[in-house]
């Protein structure tokens, strides 16, 4: 039997292996995350890694014999939830999980006052199976549902395990959870094949229940999910509109920015809802030097050429707010001209970070994506601009989007600019407001609406490609 040994913060392990495994996969087997957001087909280059000395990609790399392999140091993702915490313990309380494509944050709540306690937060390592949902339903289709829930629940234990011992507890009766449907799904290892191929069928949508020692959370008695709408409007929009409330006269919209961007037009009558395929670029994945926001991500560009890099230190990459600011400022210089097209490819940012035109061309497509889809929300309501009273922004990057720039670049119409609001974490706060109110939305009359043939979303997508 052969050995791997790995490398990584300056501790040192030895894995004992037989066969030829993928490097990448040994690697996940036994708890590391390399990130391989393009699912393992070797195109982004992400899972860079040193075997033997030698550069390699972990995901195409395959194992024979011993070797050694040095991992880059444990990311550290940097995450703004928006929820007050009060650090005060209390008799009754409970726990809040929103199972995020790319993170996982975890809260303490007290019941008592309706207030979370603490939040932890993690990277979701499922991640190291690709960065969106279709690259997990593709491994659940070819492996199950089992390798997936594995990792998840392993992080998810060290996770709950951390937080309770943080103020003397070891059990806790109750687990609120909340996700998008595919992440739900592996939760529960429910295989979701169903979700990755026509008509799109879920297994299962409404709120489903648990024990925590089916689920080996051995410090959770019971664990109770929020109800979901369709395959692609998960209980993350539904915990959302209930963090958001339900406006009487007027309409809300809720924009849950990710790979699959989620939205939902709602007032206390109707809810109408949809999903498009904006890609992974706002997580980085199919970005050049595109990173999530943790350590050494450019978060910020300003018109003068400054940047802010999260954690201070020296800039390795763009996230979301830095990539969507680089992309206003080149613009408005004439960089990038109207159809996309930047002439010095590629933009030198900083001496490592730097912007492609195929960079540019993925933002357009994601950008474009989530404007026609929004946009044909109103339309099949039948509403103008004026009856909307908010555009609530969710996702791990919305603390930090300059709204101006997002609507400068046709991420969000002009005429919704002055009212927005990021809400961060809605499917969190959502799913806390849950655990003390349980008076949802009702779903009885959600409509989901399906785009991948509407002509309306066709026209508007190729209108909103150009800047």
């Amino acid at each position: 039997m052969a050995v791997l040994t790995v490398i990584q913060q300056g501790k040192s392990k030895k894995i004992p292996f037989a066969g030829s495994p993928l490097l990448s996969d040994l690697l996940a087997d036994h708890g590391y995350f390399v990130p391989h957001p393009c699912g393992g087909r070797g195109t982004c280059k992400k899972c860079t890694v040193l075997w033997n000395g030698t550069e390699v990609l972990a995901c195409r790399t395959v194992l024979s014999k011993d070797a050694t392999v040095v991992l880059p140091d444990k990311e550290k993702i940097s995450t703004v939830t928006g929820g007050e915490e009060t650090a005060r313990l209390t008799e009754n309380v409970c726990l809040c999980l929103d199972i995020g494509t790319t993170t996982l944050a975890l809260s303490l709540v007290s019941k008592d006052e309706g207030k979370i306690i603490r939040t932890a937060t993690a990277p979701n390592p499922q991640r190291a199976f690709g960065s969106d949902v279709i690259s997990r339903i593709d491994h659940c289709m070819k492996n199950g549902a089992e390798e997936l829930q594995k990792v998840l629940l392993s992080t998810l234990s060290e996770l709950i395990n951390g937080l309770l011992s943080a103020f003397g507890l070891t059990e806790i009766d109750v687990m609120y959870v909340a996700g998008n449907t595919t992440m739900l799904h592996l939760f529960f290892g429910v295989d979701c094949s169903s979700l990755g191929v026509a008509p799109y069928t879920p297994v299962f949508l409404e709120s489903k229940e648990a024990s925590g020692e089916s689920l080996d959370l051995s410090a959770v008695k019971t664990v109770v999910s929020l109800p979901g709408i369709s395959a692609y409007v998960g209980a993350d929009i539904v915990a959302g509109i209930h963090s958001i409330g339900l406006p009487k006269d007027k309409y809300r919209i809720l924009l849950d920015l990710g790979t699959n961007a989620e939205i939902a037009l709602f007032n206390d009558k109707k809810i109408l809802c949809t999903a498009a395929a904006a890609g992974p670029c706002f997580e980085g994945a199919n970005i050049s030097c595109g990173m999530s926001a943790s350590e050494g991500a450019v978060c910020a560009y300003s018109p003068d050429g400054e940047i802010t890099v999260i954690g201070g230190g020296e800039a390795t990459g763009l996230c979301a707010t830095g990539l969507i600011d680089v992309i206003c400022e080149a613009v408005r210089r004439e960089d990038i001209d109207e159809t996309g097209f930047l002439e010095d490819d590629p933009l030198q940012i900083t001496e490592k970070v730097s912007l492609t035109g195929q960079d540019v061309r993925e933002f357009q497509l994601a950008k474009s994506a989530i404007r026609a889809a929004l946009e044909c929300l109103i339309h099949r309501e039948g509403i103008s601009f004026d009856e909307v009273e908010g555009l609530y922004v969710a996702g791990g990057f919305s603390a930090g989007l300059k709204v101006r720039n997002a609507a400068s670049v046709g991420l969000i119409p002009e005429e919704l600019a002055d009212k927005f609001k990021g809400v961060n974490n809605a499917s969190l706060l959502g799913t806390v407001k849950y655990a003390v109110d349980p008076t949802l939305p009702d779903l009885n009359g959600a409509k989901y609406v399906d785009l991948s043939a509407d002509a309306e979303f066709s026209n508007l997508f190729m209108e909103y490609m150009m800047f």
